[in-house]
């Protein structure tokens, strides 16, 4: 059977939605490969030409994807292009000593707010309905049955809400939407972006917070650099732990069907026990 739908996305997140909604029936191509840091992706011109082809192009922002304008106008892609970004619920930059790197005034990683992923799925479903009226039945039967589980995922969630303790050591600024839905203080080592170096003096701050403030992992990222969240570890005498902003996955991953919710759901066994939860 041939595919219905050419769907070229960019980041994780969005190729794993529409994974879960358009199944067989699309045509799924990620821009950025899997086992690579989506921040520092810029695309070649394969991946050009096979967009080109595409019925549609899927950003998740021109703030995280910053290359993407460029190439939407010179391929005049703009009529088949969705910017996730206007279909959820974004809040504003918070104002910190990264200033110089912010290239938009939102945070671009909405769609760790659960919330923000339901609207997602429920903009694909339709898309997929408008474009393929002939199954559309079995996408909304997809939604369906996505969205029974992201309301499992959002209700395991709510368990954040009643740690002692409430700040967390992160490696860059990606997970401000959960801090906000639950309550939590995220201190970043890098900012926005997890390739920017922080300073000697910044360092020196986030190893005094987190003796001052007992907390007792320090986060790295897989596709980042661990070496400065190790380094304040080892000074503040606390353990390190991988927290994954959900950007992407590994190649061994994606061979075993790892998505979204898998890795929000270790994400969450991995701040309960840094957050002292009931």
């Amino acid at each position: 059977m041939f595919a219905d739908v050419s769907i070229t996305t960019t980041i994780f997140p969005l190729y794993d939605v529409v994974k879960n909604i358009g199944g067989d029936n699309v045509k799924l191509t990620n821009l950025v490969p899997f086992g690579v840091e989506a921040h520092e992706f810029e695309p070649k011109a394969k991946d050009i030409a096979a967009l080109s082809k595409s019925d549609y192009f899927i950003i998740s922002s021109p703030v995280f994807e910053t290359w993407s304008t460029k190439i939407i106008s010179s391929l005049k892609i703009q009529d088949k292009t969705i910017d996730m970004s206007q279909k959820v619920k974004l809040i504003e930059m918070k104002h910190s000593e990264h200033e110089h790197e912010h290239k938009g005034s939102y945070d671009p990683h909405y769609w760790l707010s659960i919330d923000n992923y339901m609207n997602v799925a429920k903009e694909v479903a339709a898309l997929l309905s408008t474009k393929d009226p002939e199954n559309a039945k079995l996408y909304e039967a997809n939604l369906a049955a996505y969205l029974v589980k992201l309301e499992a995922l959002k209700t395991d969630y709510e368990v954040l809400k009643s740690c002692k303790n409430k700040k967390v050591i992160v490696n860059h600024d990606a997970f401000e939407y959960l801090a906000q839905e639950y309550g939590i203080t995220q201190y970043s080592i890098t900012g926005m972006t997890p390739e920017t170096k922080p300073s000697p003096k910044q360092i020196a701050q986030l190893i005094d917070l987190t003796k001052k403030e007992k907390i007792p992992t320090v986060f790295f990222e897989e596709f980042a650099s661990d070496k400065v969240a190790k380094s304040i570890a080892k000074e503040a005498n606390v353990k390190t732990d991988a927290l994954r902003p959900v950007e992407n996955i590994t190649v061994a991953e994606s061979k075993k069907g790892i998505g979204y919710i898998d890795i929000m759901k270790e994400n969450l066994v991995k701040l309960h026990d840094a957050m002292d939860c009931q």
